[in-house]
């Protein structure tokens, strides 16, 4: 039985033969899982078998039986993807690279895209994955077709359209620990022949996974969680030739921050002796339990909210189709929390909470002309807009004559953000077995600060050959570029370096050269997927991340570092030995360190073994060297391996046990290699257990993290100010860590109509 050939006409046979030794429904779903998946990786429709990139696409059935709710899972199936978590955004790494920026200036590294649009920050990056029809990651630079912020790779999140078919839809709920309770709901109504709409709504409510030991009750704990979405889309189809898709959004998130440094101490130095544990705490702070037992006596919180409309708009010509996509955003963000870290604290202290609010308006618009017809030259030409205008600042509170709160914002700044790009992309078949894919794409893009504004151009290119092989086997090596926009720095940052001299008001782009070898191969008559890629990354003036004392507190700020090298090998299949069996894994192999790299001097580490210098001679400490250090969340080797098989419980359905293990080495979790931001190798496992019907309902149990590890997922190493310390009077810096969560379970019942 064929599954998947890279030999279209064989696919389609495979595919209905397929379809018609299948014994139930749910052995159908199963047989889907090694089905053609279809990506628009390069802007185009195309089996992910005859794109020369690597690329990890999910369809939807795949989504659900892994458990992907946002994109925080999908480290445990894209090969050496790590997730890095502060508070409420996320750091995607990938192949040596990674953002550690906070707030509105910070630009990620691993771009993410919701049905073609740019999710211009970390914190709308974590929005709910709801009714989705597939996920494409790709990896490695995609700046021809993708632009900034794409070098390290992008994330294609692609919602289901309308059916103008049927009325169809489903209802999901969902319990768990931690009192968890979701629900979901989806609705597809064909109005007319020619027009439909889907409505997709979603609650997520919990407590929180990090216990306040020092205050009573749930409401204290931190990482609970409040979530509502909510997705219409409405669809017009009046001829053949014209297609409009309209899509509204929006999304809230109610929750108690975990810290966008970290909610937990693990260490620190004093006066460059390093010491484990709380070094910047008060007096008689209660030491935190664990990673998820804490004690804090001020209020954290975080409340975010987004609203978006897009249009989508399709017009197909004799020779190319023209698809016009305009999105418009608005974003609302809040996140505090207890900044001494400790349970103690006297009304004669500033700086009880620290966190950050924003404002943020996106308007995007890209206009594309893509060839149709099966000739020798495919070819897509394209125009991209991207405006941003965003107000950010840093709040904290002080306590007034009267012993009452003031809360107060510091280092306002109203960002200006625009973008354009004019690119092009082709794929000239030289044979029938041999192809050139070459791309261009140039690129203009302007961010400023209260007037201070920069402007950057660069032009990006890529170019790959193809050559099948067989008609199961293509073998690609490809050479790209990408790079990730400079930025502006806060006010409050940029007067206090103006002082001394530094003006770090604006820093540059950094870049990135690659080289990626692959294959991409079918075998055992269609059940064994098997595609692996090894790469080269060079990546130059890298964004730092510095911390200056600001306001008894540490504010960060960005400057061009240095070199990155990066190399590494990635194997992914998939496997069905029989039709009852789903077999998947994954390995990555990663060797990254920072070449010439140098940041600003951070107090309290001493001379870190020679690296901080004095480069000016004048006696002070001006420069930390992290090279041959490895960045963060790098780890030399990661793995992951999901395994399940269909009992056939005749007209009971389909029972289907199912296992999901992942294998990461150690790493650091900040780019300062120091101990206690260290994470060792660890092994995390999940189970689930579901039941189909084989008509209408189906039932699912997991337990996910069956080891309970705690996993270290993101360190920020700073030097705080030492005001109320225990090290009063000494140079001091902190180590802050955020952990992933513990052991947790729950059970689902879904019913489709």
């Amino acid at each position: 039985m064929e599954i998947l050939r890279i030999n279209k006409s064989k696919m389609a046979c495979a595919i209905a033969i397929s379809s018609l030794f299948v014994s139930n429904a749910f052995a159908a779903d199963t047989l889907s899982l090694m089905e053609e998946v279809i990506v628009t990786a390069d802007k185009r429709s195309e089996s992910i078998q005859d794109v020369s990139a690597s690329i990890t696409a999910l369809n939807s059935e795949m989504i659900a039986r892994s458990g992907i709710e946002d994109v925080t899972r999908l480290e445990h199936v894209v090969p050496g993807m790590r997730m890095g978590m502060s508070g409420n955004e996320a750091r995607i790494a990938m192949r040596g690279t990674r953002s550690n920026n906070v707030g509105t200036e910070g630009e990620p590294t691993v771009g993410v895209f919701l049905d073609g649009v740019y999710v211009a920050t970390s914190t709308q990056a974590l929005g709910s994955y709801v009714d989705l029809e597939r996920i494409e990651v790709l990896r490695g630079p995609q700046g021809t077709l993708y632009g900034r912020n794409t070098f390290g790779g992008a994330i294609n999140v692609h919602s289901k359209a309308p059916d103008f078919d049927e009325v169809s839809g489903s209802v999901t709920t969902l319990v768990g620990d931690k009192n968890r309770r979701k629900t979901q709901g989806i609705l597809n109504v064909p109005l007319s022949d020619t027009l439909a709409i889907r409505l997709a709504t979603m609650t997520d409510e919990h407590d929180g996974y990090i216990t306040n030991s020092f205050k009573e009750g749930a409401d204290d704990d931190l990482d609970n969680n409040d979530t509502r979405y909510t997705r219409l889309t409405m669809a017009w189809r009046p001829s053949d030739k014209l297609e409009a898709t309209l899509r509204y959004s929006e999304s809230s998130k109610d929750s108690n921050s975990t810290a966008i440094w970290g909610y937990q101490q693990v260490g620190g130095y004093v006066d460059g002796v390093m010491q484990s544990g709380h070094v910047y705490q008060k007096a008689g702070a209660t030491q935190d339990a664990g990673p998820w037992d804490v004690a804090r006596n001020e209020s954290s919180a975080a409340e975010i909210a987004d609203e978006s409309f897009t249009l989508d708009v399709t017009y197909e010509l004799d020779f190319a189709s023209v698809r016009l996509t305009h999105n418009e955003t608005e974003f609302d963000g809040l996140q505090f929390y207890d900044s001494d870290y400790s349970d103690v604290g006297t009304l004669n202290d500033p700086g009880k909470f620290i966190g950050w609010v924003s404002t943020q308006d996106d308007t995007s618009t890209e206009m594309q002309l893509i060839s149709n017809g099966d000739g020798d030259l495919q070819w897509t030409l394209g125009y991209y807009m991207f405006e941003q205008d965003s107000d950010w600042g840093w709040v904290g509170s002080d306590y007034g004559g009267d012993g009452t709160i003031v809360e107060y914002i510091w280092g306002h700044n109203e960002y200006k953000s625009k973008s354009k790009a004019v690119y092009g992309n082709a794929t000239y078949s030289i044979s029938d077995s041999l192809r050139v894919n070459a791309g261009l794409r140039s690129n203009e893009d302007s961010k400023g600060r209260l007037g201070a504004t920069n402007t950057w151009d660069d032009t990006l290119w890529k170019v790959a050959i193809e050559s099948d092989v067989s008609e199961d086997m293509m073998i690609y090596a490809t050479a790209s570029t990408g790079f990730r926009a400079g930025g502006a720095n806060n006010a409050g940052v940029v007067a206090l370096l103006a002082e001394e001299g530094i003006d770090a008001a604006l820093y540059d782009p950094e870049f990135v050269t690659a080289l990626e070898f692959g294959i991409k191969s079918v075998m055992q008559d269609g059940r064994l997927i098997l595609n692996a890629a090894a790469f080269s990354n060079d990546y130059s003036d890298m964004h730092a991340q510095s911390f200056i004392v600001l306001n008894n507190g540490a504010s960060e700020y960005t400057m061009n570092g240095g070199q990155v090298d990066a190399s590494g090998l990635e194997v992914e299949f998939q496997w069905a030995p029989t039709d009852q069996w789903y077999i998947s894994g994954n390995f990555a192999y990663l060797d990254a360190e920072f070449g010439t790299y140098d940041m600003a001097a951070l107090a309290g580490l001493g001379s870190l073994g020679g690296r901080q210098q004095d480069l000016d001679g004048n006696g002070s400490l001006d420069s930390l060297s992290l090279t041959g250090y490895s960045p963060a969340l790098a780890p030399e080797f990661t793995s992951a391996f999901q395994v399940s098989y269909d009992f056939d419980l005749g007209a009971m359905g389909t029972l289907t046990p199912m296992f999901q293990g992942t294998y990461t080495s150690d790493y650091y979790a900040h780019d300062i290699n120091v101990a206690p931001a260290k994470q060792d190798a660890h092994t995390k496992s999940d189970i689930r257990l579901i039941w189909n019907s084989g008509n209408n309902l189906r039932v699912e149990a997991y337990i996910l993290n069956i080891e309970d590890e705690a996993v270290m997922n993101r360190a920020v190493v700073f030097g705080p100010g030492v005001s109320g310390t225990v090290a009063e009077g000494k140079s001091v810096a902190s180590v802050q860590s955020n952990w992933g969560r513990p052991r947790t379970w729950g059970m689902g019942l879904t019913y489709n109509f």
